[in-house]
């Protein structure tokens, strides 16, 4: 039998290609990277060259191994029709990194949207912090990431923008100063917002409590610990409120990013459903009862 293109290290390959580099091709695939050389390597050996080569402290394709790249997206293409209209194709996973503001009400909306506009798609879900998405996305361990930039500064390209309120539990008060605050551990994109504010009602504020994530933050708030700065997407946890007397902050930007090699058109029907969920005129409902948090300017 003759040399054989076999399909997945054409895939391996295609991966490469579209994500610059064997570490992310490798999480995209969930292999390893040694996995996906190998698969590399197995094809230099039927078409006999080099496919890739190194170019500075990463690769670059020869003129064969862009040849090679040309061919193995048209024959992954037919064999991927093929499977589909014989109704053996293996389902397709898309997985969503997103913060864990607002997920009751986001998640929810950009599932059936998602299911609606991709229905091949089973589409997964990853909470986790901004910083953890950033590098998920880097590293091709998510397809897609849905993060919050507390600053609110690039609003041009943001899907949508969220504000920023003070809330505190419903039996808090504070007459006197220093105002205690509830923040994020480092790093996190709403610190420096808080920050920001306070500083500039020349508030004097003590930090009580750090949390590593929501779920801390909103059990040190629920508490009476202090007051903490979060963006409002939906309805506030039980035992919540929001500040009422506090002024209003910035508003933050949501982002959409996509891991290199993602696919255009899945990056842009994510974009296209979180921006519909942000701008949607229903009501949120978001709580409205009010807490009173004296600040002396």
């Amino acid at each position: 039998m003759g040399q054989v293109l076999d399909i997945a290290p054409l895939r391996s390959l295609v991966a490469v290609a579209d994500c610059g580099g064997f570490h992310r091709a490798a999480a995209v695939l969930h292999l390893t990277q040694s996995a996906v050389s190998q698969h590399v390597r197995r094809l230099e050996g039927v078409v006999g060259g080099p496919i890739v080569q190194r170019s500075g402290r990463g690769m670059a394709f020869t003129e064969l191994g862009h040849r090679v790249v040309a061919h193995a997206r048209r024959i992954l293409a037919a064999h991927d029709a093929a499977l589909a209209d014989l109704g053996a194709a293996e389902e397709k996973t898309l997985l969503i990194g997103a913060t864990e503001h607002g997920a009751d009400v986001m998640l929810p909306g950009l599932n059936d949207a998602l299911a609606e506009c991709l229905p091949d798609w089973r589409v997964r879900f990853r909470l986790d912090r901004n910083v953890a998405l950033a590098d998920a996305i880097e590293h091709g361990t998510v397809d897609v990431a849905v993060m919050l930039d507390g600053s609110g500064w690039d609003r041009v390209n943001a899907s949508g923008m969220v504000p920023l309120k003070w809330i505190s539990a419903r039996n808090f008060g504070c007459d006197g100063e220093p105002l205690p605050v509830v923040v994020y551990s480092e790093p996190c994109t709403l610190r420096e917002p808080a920050f920001a504010a306070l500083e500039k009602l020349e508030v004097d504020y003590q930090i009580v409590a750090e949390c590593a994530d929501l779920s801390g933050l909103i059990a040190a708030v629920r508490s009476g610990l202090g007051i903490a700065l979060l963006p409002m997407i939906g309805r506030l946890p039980d035992g919540l409120t929001v500040a009422d007397t506090m002024p209003e902050a910035n508003r933050a930007s949501v982002f959409v990013r996509g891991r290199a090699g993602v696919d255009s058109g899945l990056l842009a029907t994510v974009d296209t459903a979180v921006r519909e969920l942000l701008n949607d005129d229903r009501p949120s409902g978001t709580m409205v009862a009010k807490t009173s948090v004296k600040v002396s300017a």
